[in-house]
């Protein structure tokens, strides 16, 4: 290390290369003046590649930039600070005129790294600014966490609005999506329609059957739903062998060639239980379209009330509501 350096002084050497925090100082020329052994450690790039050089940025990024602690030496404004740091980083509390930041660096390490820095400046007796120290702290740790956190939280958040049998959304979701439809259709006077499907003969399939393969005729239901809704479309299971589409920007014209498609599908489908005769089920659904001012609990009643019209008839049909 030159003694002659604004930053030589045997004292600052030893309180830098003796904390524990990964620390980088340049001069006002940005070059590197200390790289104590804990930045040694965080980059992987020893101290005698660095000292004297203005490649303070290699560890860091494929090609050169500032980093943190040369924007604070050419005097950085929020401005610069932003053009490199958008949306990553704030004032200081603590130290006047410095910044820190969280950030993501790919190519630091195996995998990347998310640091904690934080640069100031470094002033003479008169205020003149010789340098900026810059401070590195690994956070990569944390992050992990807080993201497997946030992957558990939506997994759960999933899972309780999920039926488990089938994979669509549950009755409960169901409630939710309703209203919320509703009111988009209301304000935007938009078209919105709704199926309510059910299984024909269904008690019949379990007991003759058993409740397995009962089960896997409710899958297959389900798989012929979602085989032919679009993506803004919403599938639920309603409770026991029913099922609910609900159908935003739809025509009740549009729901009902939808459904006679549904029906025309599952009645193909065929079911084959490990042991016994294949197992062929069929549908009735009730459609409607949403009436202006009318209720939620009002708009599914209809369709409801459809498809027992639709057992009325026969069952295997489709039924427009009133």
């Amino acid at each position: 290390m030159n003694p002659d350096t604004p930053f030589g002084p045997q004292g600052l050497t030893q309180i830098i290369e003796g904390n524990p925090v990964a620390t980088l100082v340049i001069d006002a020329g940005h070059r590197v003046t200390h790289w104590n052994r804990a930045c040694a450690i965080l980059t992987g790039v020893e101290a005698a590649e660095m000292l004297g050089t203005q490649e303070q940025w290699r560890p860091f990024y494929p090609k050169p930039r500032p980093i943190m602690a040369d924007l604070i030496v050419d005097g950085a404004m929020e401005s610069a600070v932003d053009q490199f740091y958008g949306g990553k980083f704030r004032r200081s509390g603590v130290i006047d005129g410095a910044f820190e930041a969280e950030d993501h660096f790919p190519h630091l390490g195996a995998d990347g790294r998310w640091l904690f820095f934080t640069a100031a400046a470094l002033k003479d007796e008169t205020g003149r600014t010789i340098g900026a120290i810059e401070t590195l702290q690994d956070i990569t740790a944390r992050h992990r966490a807080e993201a497997a956190l946030k992957e558990s939280e939506e997994r759960y958040r999933e899972l309780s609005r999920t039926d488990a049998l089938t994979g669509l959304y549950n009755s409960r979701h169901l409630q939710e999506c309703l209203l919320q439809e509703v009111e988009r259709a209301r304000r935007h006077a938009s078209p919105l329609s709704l199926l309510v499907l059910d299984a024909d003969h269904f008690k019949r399939i379990n007991d003759t059957h058993g409740h397995l393969e009962g089960d896997r005729v409710l899958q297959a239901l389900a798989r012929t739903i979602g085989n032919n809704q679009r993506r803004s479309d919403l599938a639920f299971r309603y409770g026991g062998e029913e099922f609910v589409l609900l159908l935003p920007q739809t025509t009740g014209a549009e729901a009902l060639v939808l459904a006679e498609r549904l029906r025309r599908e599952f009645a193909a489908q065929e079911v084959v239980p490990e042991q016994g005769e294949v197992i062929r089920c069929t549908i009735s659904i009730g459609v409607s379209q949403y009436q202006p001012g009318e209720s939620p609990r009002d708009f599914i009643r209809r369709a409801d009330a459809a498809t027992y019209a639709a057992k009325a008839r026969g069952r295997n049909c489709v039924v427009g509501a009133d």
